[in-house]
């Protein structure tokens, strides 16, 4: 189970509800139809690679523009052998970017979707089926993403979210009551699904915009640093990030600064019970030597500034093997 901000991933047609004129042939990037394949083509070599001899049976993904991005991605090579369904959110976002959810078919069976807008009082609603107006809807932020399948093999449900939250642009603190809010909305949803069944199988995945150790995931989503030592309850949530990032890993630089913004959030059920989803308690980094620039730690992004590198993104991906 992987998850990737994969940086502006937007076809070349222009959408006239949305701020994308910059990634069409003819706006500020010049992107064509040539670069936008070889974003597709390198995305995709990066999702079969994590999965190592396999391929993830769960992707999470953030700035996707539209499902005809994810038609195309699933299109390249390196994914054509393997049988992905998808669901995309259609949020308000003035730049049209989104999140999504790939899963193996062959692995997990669909059983429903929902987006959770990350202001407003409205809670959720199905995939698509926003009952606001476009007025009504506007500056409610990029949708959360709630997902429901089951596991095959072992007919468990799995709960995933996938978030991406607003960026500290503008500064960590005029910011971050914006964190807190959505994180806050999304708890409450989770918490009435463990009051209905304690154990149930959560997981939420996605660029936080913060690190573990920030109030928007400590105290307002309650998720809690876990060490080799840490018992394990079913109704907690436990933040797979905290030992990477207490050791000062990271999968992002922000104002030249390593930070840890892309996290995997499990509640404790997938440790438990006599076949678990889930042994280790920390998530791994995927870190290949094409993904960063000849000078080092920087990562291969597709633009540095108006230049195209002809890259990946500017996130590296994060994974977690489930069993």
């Amino acid at each position: 189970m992987m998850f990737y901000n994969v940086e502006n991933l937007f076809d070349t047609v222009d959408d006239p509800l949305t701020d994308d004129d910059e990634f069409t042939p003819d706006g500020l990037r010049k992107w064509t139809p040539e670069k936008y394949r070889t974003k597709c083509n390198h995305l995709a070599w990066v999702i079969s690679n994590v999965g190592e001899w396999g391929f993830p049976a769960v992707v999470g993904l953030a700035e996707v523009e539209n499902s005809q991005v994810l038609d195309d991605l699933l299109a390249s090579p390196a994914l054509r052998q393997v049988r992905y369904d998808y669901t995309v959110t259609h949020s308000s976002d003035p730049r049209g970017v989104d999140v999504a959810l790939l899963w193996d078919r062959d692995r997990l069976t669909y059983i429903d979707a929902r987006e959770i807008p990350q202001y407003g009082t409205l809670r959720d609603y199905p995939i698509g089926n926003d009952p606001r107006s476009r007025q009504e809807a506007a500056g409610t932020g990029r949708n959360t993403l709630w997902v429901t399948l089951k596991h095959k093999s072992t007919s468990r449900t799995l709960d995933l979210f996938v978030l991406h939250n607003p960026s500290r642009r503008g500064g960590v603190a005029a910011t971050s009551a914006k964190r807190i809010e959505i994180n806050t909305k999304v708890r409450g949803i989770i918490d009435s699904l463990l009051t209905a069944d304690p154990a149930r199988n959560i997981v939420l995945m996605g660029d936080f915009n913060d690190n573990p150790s920030d109030p928007s995931l400590r105290k307002a989503l309650g998720a809690g640093g876990i060490e080799e030592n840490t018992p394990i309850r079913p109704d907690r949530l436990y933040n797979l990030a905290f030992p990477l990032y207490n050791s000062g890993k990271g999968t992002h630089r922000f104002e030249g600064k390593l930070w840890m913004p892309d996290q995997l959030i499990v509640s404790g059920g997938l440790f438990l019970g006599a076949s678990p989803l889930l042994t280790d308690r920390q998530l791994t980094i995927f870190r290949h030597d094409q993904l960063f620039t000849r000078r080092g730690d920087a990562l291969r992004r597709t633009y540095n500034g108006p230049y195209y590198n002809g890259g990946y993104s500017d996130h590296l991906p994060i994974y977690i093997d489930l069993h």
